[in-house]
């Protein structure tokens, strides 16, 4: 990810009062209220003032836990994935960069782990080149979607790297996405001699799959980092209609979605995090220490129709 999705609304400003709940790999749960986001690049914060100490969510366990979501996706009001095993792969891969940064993220000023708005330009960019180069070593197909996807986060990057009067910055952003729209073209012209993929490479069905990406990336995101409830995503029917969908929990636990996207009542998605003693940390290697040997936990998510029983 290493944005905050674009196509998703909060209900609070600064992502407003979020509420700390998780179900333990035992079934157990526990919940709390705190002010603020715990939306870390390349890591999420999840229930960062647990006196246990926070639990720390990879991208790519991130990644993952958007691709249960997609695996599930679509029903008569949906669009279900299609290609299927190549939109899947663009969903599981996506993120696919972060794999080297991800267990020695630096710390800033602060003590805390670098996060995607505290990186230099360059290096969040080339973690992002480096999520498309990997989709596209298993799926030209899966490249394109990741690159579509990061052309469309550059977009915002590049407004707040100007809001900051980062033209350099600005410039590589625009230099990246530049660097995108030429290896679609790339991709699409060879890709549309084939029978497989030349009705998903432009109108409905490839904006159906563009949008089933960034719809899953953004309820895993909301999930991963507690950034608050309710919040929408949109998605498209089988008829390309695009629809806004409704997220929304009472406890942080079960999230009911409306309308329904998803096969069956009722979907139970996990991902792992390590748990470490606290969120500040002296140094970089500190840090990198302490992930090596942060002992794993499972987190396991709901989402359900709300009519479910």
């Amino acid at each position: 990810m290493g944005e905050f999705p674009a196509s998703v609304s909060a209900s609070a400003p600064e992502f407003g009062s979020v509420s700390l709940v998780c179900i333990r790999g035992d079934g157990s749960h526990r919940a709390r209220t705190r002010q603020g986001s715990g939306y870390n690049a390349g890591v999420f914060l999840h229930r960062e003032r647990d006196p246990a100490g926070p639990l720390f969510i990879t991208q790519v366990s991130h990644a993952w836990l958007a691709w249960q979501i997609a695996e599930h996706w679509g029903n008569r009001a949906f669009a279900r994935p299609a290609p299927r095993a190549e939109v899947l792969a663009a969903v599981l891969l996506h993120d696919g960069g972060w794999t080297d940064f991800d267990p020695d993220p630096g710390v800033d000023e602060d003590g805390r782990p670098v996060t995607f708005d505290r990186m230099p330009p360059a290096a969040h960019l080339d973690i992002w080149r480096s999520s498309v180069a990997r989709a596209a070593e298993h799926s030209r197909y899966a490249g394109l979607l990741v690159a579509a996807h990061h052309s469309r986060l550059v977009e915002r990057k590049t407004g707040a790297l100007l809001d900051r009067s980062d033209t350099t910055g600005a410039r590589a952003a625009q230099a990246f996405r530049a660097e995108m729209e030429r290896l679609q073209a790339t991709w699409r012209e060879g890709l549309k001699v084939d029978a497989r993929y030349r009705p998903y490479l432009e109108g409905a069905a490839w904006e159906a799959s563009l949008a089933l990406l960034e719809a899953c990336d953004s309820v895993s995101v909301y999930l991963c980092a507690q950034l608050g409830a309710p919040f929408t995503v949109t998605a498209h029917s089988p008829s390309g209609d695009l629809r806004e969908i409704r997220v929304s929990s009472d406890d942080g636990v079960v999230w009911r979605v409306h309308p329904w996207p998803l096969e069956g009542e009722r979907v139970r998605l996990h991902c792992e995090g390590r748990r470490t003693a606290g969120a500040r940390f002296p140094s970089r290697e500190t840090l990198s220490e302490a992930l090596r040997r942060a002992p794993t936990e499972r987190l396991t998510f709901v989402l359900e129709r709300p009519s479910a029983g």
